[in-house]
């Protein structure tokens, strides 16, 4: 039948009918074609233009389906297209748009709620992202599988907000059973667990994710390998984060960044890859700045664009690159215009110094560092890259006196950072200077303790180093900072624990609902004999010398070493020593020499032999020698 014959009504029964087609899954070229039909005969039809928006965002023809929308006639469905054109706005790369869209519409449908998620998810907005997921996760659900989409979205939603630095206490979060049930959720737990830091607890989820991924059997062999594609890219980061260097060297030659499809995966692949590629002997930084560069151009896509914390890190690792080939200019330029762009973060001029002593050494990095140090006190990557260079040096004194200038300088929130607090303490510990890590902590727990997102490893530190001190001020706030890690996450059995140990002294009143909590001593210390141990004693490490030694030193002489009689090469024990072997050879008495000559020689030779002499003997003096003449000797001249 022509298209011409159809009336309105029976135009509407139609899209009506192919747009719920039960029978089988709707043809959306099909759906389009006919669309496009009714069109042509009723210009401006709402239900002709809705069913072509929604079989073009079946297409993926996004820009399309906007054009519809945007245009005069889709005017006229604005009002029930409100889910579309959201839609659109946010695959198109626009998501304060599709924001601000929504925000205008007269009611927010369920539907709407997750594109606003999506798009809050794309602003870099966390946790907007995770308040609505808990709404739609606590209101009863409309769509299949809309419950398991909640939980692969909620934790790729933790995981953002972990790496971007709000952890808060989100790493506390325990996997459900139903998450690790679904491989897209145990991985985005992998990813959490990442950001906090915990690598042993993600390589774990990690390995689940594979076995998950093993079981799927609804993909294409190319969609199935896809989907493993960002499990190794994980599995490489945190073999290297761990020090697994020659399992992180495996999977990046078993991955070819190359072949990944998806650009923003690809940038981070290839990222990994190159620092795999760094601890290696046959490293060629020339090919890794290509390789990068030529990743970071391909990757042109809405979606392959960085967020923040992933951007900040690429500019480092293009500084990073271009002084690692020579370019040192280049680096210090990039460094200065970068830190422009994200001004709280600190290792630009780290990278800046570095470019600056690239062709120093020694003293010379030293005094470099510390003028650079002295004309910017705040400046955190700086003042890191002194304190390692003395560290490097044996110079730990020097070393803490740069970070306590440091700490003067800087407002809370920055000399706050557990990271830096972290390498003061560790300083401190090195010293032995317990006093001063009790200090640092206890004014850094203060702080935090005054945020709206605590950082809880900070003040589970605060509380334990408390913990050793006597003062009752000190067991009284440790046994607060436990109180607010215990009301962060009531099933923090080491929150309890530090309670106990706080006010056991202090205020026994306040631990009796905790210590029932505890694990009974006697069952800790079940099956352990403590007389054994006590008659066993303490082990003590082994000694260079022996108890005996030290009761009761040894007064034996000291042995000494007898040399080893040099004898020459022919001789002889049984014969008999000759007793003139230490005279001249030709004063021993059985010495002959050899030929006529030598016997004359030998004769008239005074040396050892008597000499007849000539003598004038006269009354009163002494007797003169005198020599006897030569004989047949050459008359001299003047004689």
């Amino acid at each position: 039948m022509a298209a011409a014959q159809y009336t309105p009504e029976s135009l509407d029964t139609l899209l009506q009918q192919l747009s719920l087609s039960e029978d089988a899954a709707p043809n959306p070229e099909e759906i389009l074609k006919h669309a496009n039909n009714v069109l042509k005969k009723s210009k401006g039809n709402p239900r002709a233009l809705h069913t072509k928006v929604v079989a073009l965002l079946n297409l993926d023809r996004h820009e399309d389906a906007f054009k519809v929308l945007a245009s005069q006639e889709g005017q006229a469905i604005a009002e029930i297209a409100v889910l579309e054109r959201a839609y659109c706005l946010w695959k198109l790369g626009k998501p304060q748009e599709a924001v601000d869209w929504v925000k205008k519409a007269p009611a927010s449908s369920r539907g709407l709620k997750h594109i606003t998620a999506q798009a809050y998810y794309r602003l870099e907005n966390f946790e907007e992202v995770s308040k609505i997921l808990a709404e739609l996760a606590a209101t009863p659900y409309e769509a299949p599988n809309e419950d398991a989409d909640l939980r692969i979205n909620t934790r790729a939603a933790d995981a953002l907000l972990a790496w971007d630095g709000k952890r808060g206490n989100i790493a506390d979060k325990k996997v459900s059973s139903e998450d690790l049930e679904i491989f897209e959720a145990t991985f985005n737990a992998a990813c959490v667990q990442i950001a906090c830091g915990k690598f042993g607890q993600a390589t774990v989820l990690l390995k689940q994710s594979r076995k998950l991924w093993e079981s799927i059997d609804d993909l294409s062999p190319e969609e199935k390998d896809a989907e493993l594609e960002p499990v190794i890219v994980q599995e490489i980061y945190v073999s290297l984060r761990t020090g697994k260097f020659d399992q992180a060297k495996k999977l990046a030659d078993e991955l070819s960044a190359k072949t990944i499809k998806d650009e923003a995966l690809r940038v981070v692949a290839t990222v990994n890859k190159i620092a795999v590629d760094s601890q290696t002997k046959d490293y060629n930084p020339y090919l890794a700045f290509q390789t990068y560069n030529e990743t970071i151009k391909a990757a042109t896509s809405p979606k392959a664009q960085p967020f923040g914390f992933q951007a900040r890190i690429l500019a480092q690792d293009d500084a990073i690159l271009s002084l690692n080939i020579g370019k040192t200019n280049e680096a210090q330029n990039k460094a200065t215009r970068y830190h422009t762009v994200y001004p709280s973060e600190e290792n630009f001029n780290a990278i800046s110094a570095a470019a600056q002593t690239a062709n120093k050494t020694g003293a010379d990095v030293n005094k470099k560092l510390e003028k650079l140090v002295t004309a910017n006190p705040t400046d955190i990557g700086l003042a890191v890259s002194l304190v390692q260079t003395r560290m490097s040096a044996g110079n730990i004194t020097g070393s803490i006196s740069v970070l306590e200038s440091l700490f003067a300088a800087l407002e809370p929130a920055k000399k706050f950072q557990p990271g830096l607090v972290g390498l003061l303490v560790k300083l401190y510990e090195h010293q032995g200077r317990k006093q001063h890590v009790r200090k640092i902590l206890s004014e850094a727990s203060e702080w935090w303790r005054s945020t709206p997102q605590p950082d809880l490893t900070l003040l589970r530190a605060a509380g334990k180093s408390k913990l050793e001190s006597e003062n009752p001020a000190d067991l009284i706030s440790a046994g607060e900072i436990f109180s607010s890690l215990l009301a962060a996450n009531p099933s923090d059995r080491n929150a309890i624990a530090g309670i106990v140990a706080s006010y056991a002294t202090t205020e026994p009143s306040k631990i009796s609902n905790h210590a029932d909590t505890l694990t009974p001593v006697d069952k800790l210390i079940a099956g352990i004999d403590v007389d054994a141990l006590e008659s066993a004693g303490v082990a003590q490490p082994p000694r260079k010398r022996s108890a005996e030694d030290e009761i009761a030193p040894s007064t034996k002489a000291k042995k000494t070493k007898k040399r080893k009689p040099r004898l020459p090469k022919n001789y002889d024990p049984s014969k008999t020593v000759d007793p003139e072997r230490w005279l001249p050879m030709r004063d021993r008495s059985y010495y002959k020499p050899k030929g006529r000559k030598g016997k004359q020689k030998a004769s008239a030779s005074t040396q050892g032999g008597p000499v007849q002499e000539q003598t004038i003997g006269m009354e009163g003096t002494k007797v003169i020698s005198v020599p006897a003449p030569k004989k047949g000797g050459k008359k001299k001249r003047g004689n």
